[in-house]
């Protein structure tokens, strides 16, 4: 088992170099933004992106999904086969993303009333709109150098977009003055050059030819992906939504820096995420039994690894703000709760992987959507007496109830035997201590050792556990050696 989850962890580290360039934007630029927008800037600008990301899941019609099941239908001697499930996904993608960029245009006056309850941002929602084919395109390049393992490509254009998007649009806000839109235009132009470098890179592996066959295999998969999609982008950013119409956007910036100072444990869940698919897919087409024992294994590091995370920055969230967002004086509180959601959301990725195997994506689409509905509820009841805090109590608990249900219906349809008293013990025990990054010590000092006294009692919980073994730990430090070296 040693060699498969060492090769996992590489891939990992790989994909998520990429994944934090592309995450790391709105923590990198925060610090600047924060100081330049008002809170109300800073929340039309968090509005705008998960629009956009909420635009991808309708435009992508669950072809990246789906392409990649289907990739796997065929051999690597078959790579005519192959090319024909990525260019009947490319084509599919762009046309449907060509037509809501036109929409938006065309309504871009009551797109901007409803969203930001004013007309002055049509420019705004006109940059979305060109944002979404590039983001697309981008998207779908970069999945096809994941299923040809070219982890390093990823990575490079990842980095190539993300870079050019901070750049410009630090730029643009700075001596331009060119307020949100120009933040956007930066994204626009760092998606195009994205694009375009995956053009290059995967282009062996591109045609014209488009199957109405595979599109009919691939749509079968992909639409009940859809709604689980949206249910998942509900999850995670519809809260900004529900704050912006039973709030203020003021109330949106201060979550946004809540989301920005857990976004760490985001670039965790994103790179294993990326690495993960693929990986386990290929794992269960050679020997099916193996893959349970090692899809186990890595459900136990991945929970200790990132409740660990999630751990850390709830604890020193105000310290975090303090020193990159200054004004935004209540975004720590959330912080730490954020943070625990979007690691029960790395978790489920684990726990749905039978659903997946056995390609049983209704059942993945009817948990999501459930949990949604569970999400909006609380957002509705929790919001106007708390504001961000209810936001953040309904996410998490929205997310672990995902992590239980994908279990549950993977259990039915392909079991597996998971070492679940340990992940429940690591999970009570996160829990327990996390509040304290909530308590005001009124001395640093002080805060300071109580918080480290916490995590050191969180870490030693893990080596008691099992979780953390020193022959382990060697094996991955040695692997990272060899990698750097290689590289």
């Amino acid at each position: 088992m040693k060699t498969p989850l060492l090769a996992l962890g590489k891939q990992t580290l790989v994909y998520g170099l990429g994944n934090v360039a592309v995450q790391a934007v709105g923590l990198l630029t925060l610090p600047v933004f924060a100081r330049v927008f008002s809170q109300a800037e800073y929340g039309v600008l968090e509005l705008a992106t998960v629009t956009l990301a909420a635009l991808a899941i309708f435009a992508d019609v669950g072809l990246a999904s789906a392409s990649q099941r289907s990739w796997f239908d065929y051999t690597d001697e078959q790579h005519l086969e192959r090319r024909v499930v990525m260019s009947t996904a490319i084509i599919v993608s762009l046309a449907s993303s060509g037509t809501i960029c036109a929409a938006l245009v065309l309504a871009r006056e009551s797109v901007s009333e409803w969203l930001f309850a004013s007309q002055q941002y049509t420019t705004v929602v006109v940059l979305l709109a060109a944002a979404l084919p590039l983001t697309i395109l981008a998207q779908l390049l970069r999945e096809l150098m994941r299923l040809r393992f070219r982890a390093w490509n990823y990575m490079i254009s990842a980095s190539l977009g993300a870079a050019l998007t901070g750049f410009l649009g630090v730029g643009a806000v700075l001596f331009l003055d060119a307020g949100v839109d120009g933040v956007l235009w930066g994204g626009i132009i760092g998606t195009g050059a994205a694009a375009l470098y995956g053009l290059v890179v995967v282009r062996a592996d591109l045609g014209a030819t488009f199957s109405s066959g595979e599109l009919r295999t691939m749509l079968a998969y992909g639409i009940p992906l859809i709604p689980a999609a949206l249910a998942l982008w509900a999850l995670t950013f519809i809260d900004r939504l529900m704050l912006a119409q039973l709030s203020d956007l003021a109330e949106v910036g201060e979550y946004a820096v809540a989301n920005r100072v857990a976004m760490p444990v985001l670039f965790a869940v994103a790179a294993f995420a990326t690495a993960f698919s693929p990986f386990i897919l290929a794992a269960h087409s050679e020997d099916p039994e193996a893959e349970k024992e090692l899809r186990a294994r890595v459900l136990t590091y991945l929970t200790g690894g990132l409740v660990l995370m999630a751990l850390a920055l709830g604890l020193f969230a105000q310290e975090i703000v303090d020193i990159v967002a200054p004004t935004f004086d209540r975004a720590y509180r959330a912080a730490g709760l954020v943070a625990a959601g979007l690691a029960a959301f790395g978790i489920s990725t684990v726990t749905m992987t039978g659903l997946s195997i056995t390609r049983r994506t209704v059942h993945v689409a009817v948990a999501a959507t459930l949990v949604a509905g569970v999400n909006i509820g609380l957002n509705l009841l929790l919001i106007p007496p708390w504001g961000m805090m209810g936001a953040a109590v309904a996410t998490l608990i929205a997310y672990v109830l995902l992590a239980v249900l994908y279990h549950l219906q993977a259990q039915r349809a392909y079991r597996t035997h998971y070492d679940l008293r340990t992940i429940l013990a690591v999970c009570a025990l996160g829990g327990a201590l996390l509040p304290l990054g909530a308590v005001d010590f009124h001395h640093l000092g002080l805060a300071l050792f109580v918080k480290s006294a916490a995590l050191g009692v969180f870490i030693l919980a893990l080596v008691r556990l099992g979780i953390v073994r020193g022959a382990e730990l060697a094996d991955v430090a040695r692997a990272l050696r060899l990698s750097a070296r290689a590289s």
